[in-house]
């Protein structure tokens, strides 16, 4: 019989599908990404702010908690700014994923990052790229036969390669597999697995090319949120397009004192009074479904990297990220 303890990890399986939007989804030489062909323009970033997360778990029934641990996992967000002449960009990224001993032997990570050429302040052109392991399992029973998968040799992946312009979308998804060894904090280049997957005739893929009048500004999903983090306080609407579909993003930013007190006990914030929260939904426009999310921000950094997010991928699963200064920063995915 499972323990607790083993029962409570399992549902971890969910991490990969609740780190990033990836989911509401080696010849010749590999052509490179979008996002890769956009970073040719600039020399090195001017400026790079980088913001370290520690996981944690909450299972709970009708939002009464069943179990808690800390540290299943981690998280690092950056954030880069470019230019090069009259051309200027922000580029910015999240990698998160579990830690297999402290999660039961689940392995999840996923990976995005975008680059978004502003003009002015809006943006005119941008790519994205994404990579996280494929998460199947849908039920209590399935993620109990998931504990221990760090051992497997090989896993399945799912993953990205997007370019956007005014009111045209262009983007690649691919599903493959390849080693099961890789960790969030320890795998080679995602971007290369990624273009071998493209030229791997064994690998599903699946092309879109879209135009829409209405895209007129293409807006990808993390410079959106980073945006809404940088607006008035109040209630905010922006839509932004992924894979050739459109999704509205409704934000609400506020102060939050009583959350803001605790960080700033924890060493987190100088002042309390700075820290801001924003409540976020997401919701693909040909859907019912959303998404929702809260994040924590002190307003004094002018990064607007976050202090914490949450979120709930599943009714019992509730998923944090809290910054933790004692995390080591990894290198670029």
């Amino acid at each position: 019989m499972k323990t607790r303890r083993e029962f409570g990890s399992g549902v971890l399986v969910g991490i990969g599908a609740a780190l990033s939007p990836l989911r509401q989804l080696w010849g010749s030489a590999p052509k490179p990404l979008h996002i890769e062909q956009l970073l040719e323009r600039f020399p090195a970033p001017l400026a790079e702010a980088q913001s370290c997360y520690r996981a944690d778990i909450a299972i709970q029934i009708f939002r009464i908690p069943l179990y808690r641990k800390r540290g299943v996992g981690g998280a690092v967000a950056n954030l880069r700014r470019y230019r090069s002449g009259n051309e200027s960009a922000v580029g910015i990224s999240f990698l998160a994923g579990s830690n297999p001993p402290q999660a039961g032997g689940v392995n999840r990570f996923g990976y995005i990052e975008e680059v978004v050429l502003e003009a002015g302040a809006a943006p005119a052109e941008a790519a994205y790229f994404g990579l996280m392991t494929s998460s199947p399992e849908s039920s209590f029973e399935s993620a109990r036969a998931a504990l221990g998968e760090a051992d497997r040799e090989q896993a399945h992946y799912n993953g990205i390669d997007g370019y956007l312009k005014a009111s045209k979308s262009v983007s690649t998804s691919a599903a493959f597999a390849s080693s099961g060894k890789y960790t969030w904090s320890g795998h080679p280049s995602l971007a290369g697995l990624m273009k071998r997957a493209l030229l791997d005739e064994s690998s599903k893929l699946k092309e879109e090319s879209r135009a829409n009048p209405r895209w007129a500004v293409p807006l990808t999903f993390l410079y959106a949120i980073s945006r809404a983090l940088r607006q008035p306080e109040g209630k905010h609407r922006a839509n932004y397009i992924y894979h050739g579909r459109e999704f509205e993003l409704e934000t609400v930013r506020e102060p939050d004192a009583k959350k803001g007190a605790e960080f700033q006990e924890a060493g987190l914030v100088k002042n309390w009074a700075s820290v801001l929260r924003l409540e976020g939904r997401s919701k693909q426009l040909a859907k019912n479904g959303k998404t929702s999310f809260t994040i924590w921000q002190d307003a004094s950094e002018a990064n607007a990297l976050p202090l914490r997010f949450e979120f709930q991928p599943k009714p019992f699963l509730k998923l944090s990220f809290e910054r933790d200064p004692h995390m080591k920063p990894l290198t670029r995915a």
